[in-house]
């Protein structure tokens, strides 16, 4: 069966999750015989293989010298899709247009789906989650959640999709397309396991991703264990929150290495190489405390690392679903309320949880604010992702200077043990928790299937006139009280 082009549409293909889901899709129409163009506002850096058109227009709102419009940018989608395959059936496959990086695109994604044209509409992330200067862009937009048979919402995971449809979308309009799974570099094992454990945390140091927590590991794990941070924030708004991190590592002498890659080397006369970090750890590490699809947890498998951190649920469930357990997790890392104080923690609470409502347009009430303290309690204890860093370096520092180590609980479940006991059996552990037989759900193979399935649905439906989401709805299932958490702010 032959299948109508596909054109895909992101704002850029600069390194980030979203641009290797692009690749792997490119790959996957590719060998399928499916044609396809990529839409983007530039070009990727280095030599690439894409089927790439460049649309200007497509950039963030902050790189755009002129406005333009909805419209504008449709026109000129348009344009593109028709000098690379002509006149013919388009089905457009837009990646988060609703994140409020554009607003032209946002808008341009309500007129596509007037026009009764395939449409899927992609979601990697949310401005109405945990993303409160993005919020503002797309605020005011009446069509941001279309929905008609020929229009397929697709989510990487569950948690997002159940959310939309609590929001009001059909779930026969939905798809759920998990991302694949491939190694994140080529590595050829080393000879010798090093002597002392090496735990790398593959990701860039920005906020979300709760630097601090690495800190606190890093006081606790066994003598000559450390710690690295592959790559720091490419977002300058970021910069000076991980610049405060790299100023508390110099002061504390902890052994946390922030953006390691290509400035430091892993071991004596070694490259200083994504691929030597790779090669040289003993373990991979994630504390993150959001996700979209959660790469990290199922890549260490791929080369053979075994994986520990901090567990999030919103993509863990999925993973359990297929049978997988992606490694040592703990769900919260307890400190005793009294190393922070209360009171200081609900004054940062306050002013904090207001702002950040007050950016959605919604007022701070006693019942948002009562069910955000009461669920950052856990019986005298508070957990230490939920912190702001400020505090967390309290905590690091109190620490630092005592001599009440077993006071730091690893909470599993309904089991809390020392986070000593917890961290030096996580060390212990020298393979992944995950069989490669285990990733099938996820390989390239599973997800070309996916998204052949995803393009037919989205082209053999009879077209109709779009509904649209109440946008305060969507907002709602988001902002719940009791849902807040300092680092996502």
């Amino acid at each position: 069966m032959s299948h109508p082009a596909v054109a895909i549409v992101h704002y850029h293909l600069r390194r980030g999750g979203v641009t290797r889901v692009i690749e792997t899709a490119s790959a996957c129409l590719t060998k399928a015989g499916i044609p396809h163009v990529i839409l983007c506002a530039s070009p990727p850096e280095g030599r690439h293989r894409l089927p790439i058109a460049i649309v200007e227009e497509l950039a963030y709102d902050s790189e755009l010298t002129s406005k333009g419009s909805g419209l504008r940018i449709v026109q000129a989608m348009r344009s593109a899709v028709r000098r690379t395959f002509g006149s013919g059936k388009v089905i457009w496959h837009l990646h988060n247009h609703s994140i409020g990086k554009n607003r032209n695109f946002s808008d341009a994604a309500g007129i596509l789906a007037e026009s009764g044209e395939p449409l899927v509409l992609q979601y990697h992330d949310f401005a109405e989650d945990g993303r409160p200067k993005a919020y503002p862009v797309i605020a005011d937009s009446e069509s941001l959640y279309p929905y008609a048979p020929q229009i397929v919402h697709t989510f990487i995971n569950s948690r997002d999709r159940q959310l939309l449809i609590n929001a009001g979308l059909p779930a026969e309009h939905t798809f759920l397309n998990p991302n694949a799974v491939t190694p994140p570099a080529r590595v050829k094992p080393l000879d010798r396991r090093p002597r002392k454990p090496l735990v790398l945390y593959p990701a860039r140091g920005i906020r979300r991703k709760n630097l601090g927590e690495l800190f606190l590991l890093a006081a606790l794990a066994p003598t000559g264990t450390r710690f690295a941070v592959s790559l720091e924030p490419e977002n300058p708004r970021w910069s000076p929150i991980h610049d405060e991190w790299v100023a508390f590592a110099s002061d504390t002498k902890l052994p946390v290495i922030l953006n390691a890659v290509g400035h430091v080397i892993p071991a004596p006369k070694t490259p200083k190489s994504f691929a030597s970090w790779v090669r040289h750890s003993t373990h991979f590490i994630t504390t993150s405390v959001a996700e979209g699809f959660g790469l990290g947890f199922l890549e260490p498998a791929t080369i053979g690392k075994p994986l520990f951190g901090r567990n999030l649920p919103m993509v863990t469930e999925d993973f359990a679903a297929a049978g997988i357990t992606p490694g040592r997790l703990y769900d919260r890392l307890l400190v005793p309320e009294s190393w922070v104080g209360l009171e200081t923690l609900r004054q940062s609470l306050v002013r904090t949880l207001r702002a950040t409502l007050e950016t959605y347009g919604h007022p701070m009430s006693n019942q948002h604010l009562e069910r955000s303290f009461a669920a950052m309690r856990h019986h005298g204890h508070l957990d230490f992702g939920n912190l702001p860093e400020n505090l967390q370096r309290q905590v690091v520092l109190h620490l630092l200077v005592g001599h009440e180590h077993d006071k730091i609980l690893a909470q599993t479940g309904d089991t809390t043990v020392p986070l000593t006991q917890w961290l030096a059996e996580s060390l212990a552990e020298t393979t992944p928790s995950v069989t490669p037989d285990q990733l099938g759900h996820f390989s390239p193979k599973a997800y070309q299937g996916r998204l052949i399935e995803l393009y037919t649905q989205a082209s053999n439906a009879a077209p109709e006139m779009p509904f649209y989401l109440p946008k305060h709805k969507v907002l709602g299932e988001f902002l719940k009280p009791g849902s807040f958490h300092f680092l996502r702010t």
